[in-house]
């Protein structure tokens, strides 16, 4: 199961129009990991990127000693007719966070976007409690795409129940895998699946990479073999994401920055939505003001 979380997956696209203010979060979030990352080793931090991109982040990016970080192209890991190349860039996102880590056998993995940031002090076996992972939940019945992965898993859907939450979070290369292995079950391509239920369902969310995990994994009985229960995860004194200090507006920055320096942040990542649209070196400060 988990024994460490030594790995982190980011898929990144540079967008045209914007492709410096991509490339600076991209930046920032290397750089709050660098300062709060506390193992003896380095953490391995895997990007994954349209080719067209690749050479951009590689020699842009920054480097740090204690995060080692590999930029691949997205044409490493999916074959050029592939059906990925048809999904929008949120669905590629999701699958770069799935198939990547089973196809190269991560263990347990923490996935990042580029609007993450860390802003508290974590090691490889934080997130670990007796073989299990400290993972993001939510409540299924916050979603519709809870009903909607239930459905294409063939599962049951059960309002009260909880499932893994978004990104950032938490997961293991063995049910990444399972997961895959389930849309393969008839000896087809599992994004060839995937890709005709974001057709069938337009102007919908059919799924994310983590309800299709959950699902799956509730399918074959596993899940909790992997993940602590949501309960003593909501109360636990470790937690890997804080709501109250993200922020998703220009209100929430006005407010948030005026806290004083060497705050608890209360979980060892953050939020700060790109569509806020605050000034990158006004969030680099609010991230990194946090005390570890």
């Amino acid at each position: 199961m988990f024994s460490e979380v030594r790995q982190a997956i980011l898929p990144l696209a540079l967008r045209n129009l914007k492709r410096r203010g991509d490339l600076e979060r991209a930046g920032l979030l290397i750089e709050s990991l660098a300062k709060h990352w506390r193992d003896s080793k380095p953490l391995r931090l895997l990007i994954v990127s349209p080719a067209r991109d690749a050479y951009l982040l590689r020699s842009e990016l920054p480097r740090f000693s204690r995060i080692d970080v590999d930029v691949r192209s997205e044409s490493d890991f999916f074959p050029a007719f592939s059906r990925f190349y048809m999904m929008t860039g949120w669905y590629r996102q999701q699958m770069v966070k799935l198939h990547v880590p089973a196809m190269l056998g991560f263990k347990g993995y923490l996935t990042l976007d580029s609007d993450v940031c860390c802003v508290g002090d974590f090691d490889a076996t934080t997130f670990v409690e007796d073989g299990r992972a400290l993972s993001r939940w939510e409540p299924k019945r916050y979603h519709d795409w809870w009903k909607s992965a239930a459905e294409i898993v063939g599962t049951s859907f059960d309002i009260k129940q909880h499932g893994l939450s978004v990104t950032p979070n938490i997961l293991h290369g063995d049910l990444a895998a399972q997961a895959i292995r389930y849309f393969s079950k008839d000896g087809g391509d599992a994004l060839t699946s995937l890709s005709l239920w974001v057709l069938r369902k337009i102007g919908q969310v059919p799924w994310t990479e983590y309800s299709l995990y959950t699902c799956v994994a509730e399918r074959e009985g596993n899940l909790l073999d992997y993940h602590v229960h949501w309960d003593p995860c909501y109360f636990s004194d470790t937690q890997l994401f804080s709501e109250h200090t993200c922020v998703w507006g220009a209100d929430d920055f006005e407010r948030l920055v005026k806290l004083p320096n060497g705050t608890d942040p209360g979980g060892k990542f953050i939020i700060v939505q790109s569509h806020a649209r605050i000034p990158l070196e006004q969030v680099r400060d609010y991230c990194l003001s946090f005390a570890g």
